[in-house]
């Protein structure tokens, strides 16, 4: 069993909990609330490199077994776990728009939109939820 791929699930499931209470708020709550949208923005943050580090580092393990470039952006990361077959192409678009969004929310964090954040809280916390569940999957398979 992998301890660094193991022990950066757990942080994602709990950086995942953590959004999930924050999308139970209303709206109008959300926006109103600067700790709660600063808060909601950090986690997403989090929750969005650990993502990254998990692809990272079984995009590394899987190296060992076959001879494949090595990935040069974050986004490219998902796009070798969907030609490695581990993820369905639209998925991993997803996950590249994902890692897209975290560059956003670390150095054009001026230019977050907070309508678009909840946005994400309420449809698109599944994807991180899915890719926990595939990461779990592939802590147990290898």
């Amino acid at each position: 069993m992998d301890e660094k791929l193991l022990a950066q699930t757990r942080l994602l499931k709990r950086y995942v909990e953590l959004l999930k209470d924050i999308a139970k708020k209303e709206k109008d709550e959300y926006l109103k609330d600067e700790i709660l949208r600063g808060a909601a923005e950090r986690y997403l943050q989090l929750a969005i490199e650990t993502c990254i580090n998990i692809g990272a580092r079984i995009v590394s393990l899987e190296q060992f077994k076959k001879e494949f470039k090595s990935p040069e952006t974050y986004s490219e990361i998902f796009e070798i776990l969907s030609k490695l077959g581990f993820l369905d192409e639209n998925f991993a678009k997803n996950l590249k728009n994902m890692a897209k969004f975290r560059n956003k929310l670390v150095h054009l964090y001026w230019e977050i939109d907070d309508e678009f954040v909840f946005y994400i809280l309420q449809c698109h916390l599944s994807d991180i939820e899915r890719f926990l569940q595939f990461a779990m999957n592939y802590i147990s398979e290898n």
